[in-house]
């Protein structure tokens, strides 16, 4: 092998160690950094396209807010921290006049726990000896639906936030009169579950009757307050 052969191997070799070290070197760590790069371009656009959704969310809530703000203000009227009576019975007032009776009097009895009152599920009837076996699906599916329209309890409420009061009102009008004052009230800006109506006939009044509403209006309570 002549000298020129040689040189030519050798250069060969030169070459190739020097394109290896160079892509080692210098293309490699180039090419790491663009893909960071690219990752790191990634993250971002996935953030703002996050945020971008927040946005847009923040945006139609704010175009809803009148309504929230409406929608809350009526709520914390209907159900208010502490009792707020004075407030109720001026809304009593303003019923009984509207409904054109007379409103003589409201008893209050101390805040009790709240307890849940749930509708009682009737229990599936029972047949003795050989029952049809269309007769048992029936009561299967009759039972399966009524366990399905008994309401849950809401978690959030509880005994140790939510408070009701037992109250009584008595009012002097016609028959129809208490009725539609009633009906007022459960339907009034204060949450208020009527479970008792006595009416007898009005002292001297032929067309009058005295009625005592008993029912409950309720209050949130602190979570440092205790009840019953």
């Amino acid at each position: 092998m002549d000298k020129n052969k040689l040189w030519l191997i050798g250069s060969v070799l030169v070459t190739s160690v020097i394109v290896v070290l160079g892509v080692l070197l210098g293309v490699q760590p180039q090419l790491d950094s663009m893909n960071a790069a690219d990752a790191s371009r990634a993250a971002v656009q996935s953030t703002n396209a996050g945020h971008v959704a927040l946005l847009a969310r923040l945006k139609h809530d704010f175009e809803d807010l009148d309504a929230l703000t409406a929608t809350a203000e009526a709520l914390a009227e209907s159900v208010p921290s502490g009792s707020a009576m004075p407030a109720f019975v001026d809304q009593l007032d303003a019923q009984a006049q509207a409904v054109g009776l007379t409103l003589t009097g409201m008893t209050v009895t101390e805040a009790q726990a709240y307890v849940p009152l749930l509708p009682e599920v009737p229990a599936a009837a029972t047949s003795t000896g050989s029952a049809a076996p269309d007769s048992e699906g029936a009561s299967a599916a009759a039972s399966s639906a009524a366990a399905a329209a008994t309401p849950a309890p809401v978690a959030l409420i509880t005994e140790s936030n939510f408070a009701a009061f037992p109250l009584q009102i008595t009012v002097t009008g016609t028959y129809a009169q208490v009725l539609e004052f009633v009906a007022s009230l459960q339907s009034g800006s204060r949450l208020f579950l009527v479970h008792g109506l006595d009416t007898a006939q009005a002292s001297g009044e032929e067309t009058l009757v005295d009625a005592t509403i008993s029912g409950l209006v309720y209050s949130l309570v602190a979570a440092t307050t205790s009840v019953g």
